[in-house]
């Protein structure tokens, strides 16, 4: 059964003949190219302000030792994220109502902008210019394996959500053991899993696989698509500074 959001793509293509098939999926291909240009072109923008902001703390010295002493922002803007992203999964009415959708979304980038900032600039430079590298390269491959890919991930839902359960006990359990290497492993399965969940992701918003997302979630595929990155971007920094301190 398809989760909120979703529709069976197949499902469409029944009941019709020659003639309604090919209409139907010549104005679901219009619509879904309309879709994706949308969600793409929102969600560079959000990548824009997470970097503005993330290289305004890191290469700023008054900002940097700001953020090391007082820790308001981190903890407003975390406590501020949390209630924009429930809203955001929880209201249909709130991410399908525009332009407050659009609202919504923006305060939770800057929101999400600061956290990230925040954290990057407790690493070296290096590590974060790195961090920022490598997952340029990932998210170009991830992108490239959704659109050539046959494996259809749309049916994983379950299997991934599973995996991210484990992931987040596994990262409880460290807080209170500190092993160094539990420590990288987390770090790394977080950028394997995250890797996974954003050509999933990818594949509903693309259409052509057993679900898809529903145009009218343009929000909700912006917003996952977003978290897929950042989560992506923040393990490796996690990893690359623990890797750095081991040696």
């Amino acid at each position: 059964m398809a989760s909120p959001g979703y529709y069976d793509e197949e499902a469409g293509l029944l009941g019709g003949g020659a003639k309604d098939n090919y209409a139907y999926e010549f104005a679901e291909r219009q619509v879904r190219q309309g879709f994706v240009r949308k969600v793409l072109g929102l969600l560079g923008v959000q990548l824009l302000v997470t970097a503005a902001m993330t290289a305004l703390f890191v290469f700023s010295a008054p900002v940097k030792t700001y953020v090391f002493t007082a820790q308001w922002p981190f903890w407003t803007a975390f406590a501020a994220s949390l209630v924009f992203i429930i809203a955001l999964s929880c209201s249909e009415t709130l991410r399908r109502s525009h332009p407050t959708n659009l609202f919504v979304l923006g305060g939770f980038t800057l929101c999400e902008a600061v956290l990230v900032a925040s954290v990057s600039a407790m690493y070296d430079t290096k590590i974060v210019l790195l961090a920022v590298g490598i997952t340029t390269v990932v998210v170009l491959g991830c992108a490239a394996f959704a659109t050539q890919s046959k494996v259809d991930l749309t049916l994983s839902n379950g299997l991934l959500l599973s995996l991210l359960l484990a992931l987040l006990s596994a990262s409880l359990l460290n807080m209170f053991l500190r092993v160094a290497w539990l420590y990288v492993g987390i770090c790394a399965a977080g950028v394997v899993l995250f890797s996974v969940y954003l050509v999933f992701d990818l594949q509903l918003l693309m259409g052509g696989h057993k679900y898809a997302l529903s145009p009218d979630e343009y929000v909700m595929a912006t917003l996952s698509l977003y978290l897929d990155i950042i989560n992506i971007f923040l393990y490796l920094l996690q990893l690359l500074g623990q890797l750095q301190d081991n040696r």
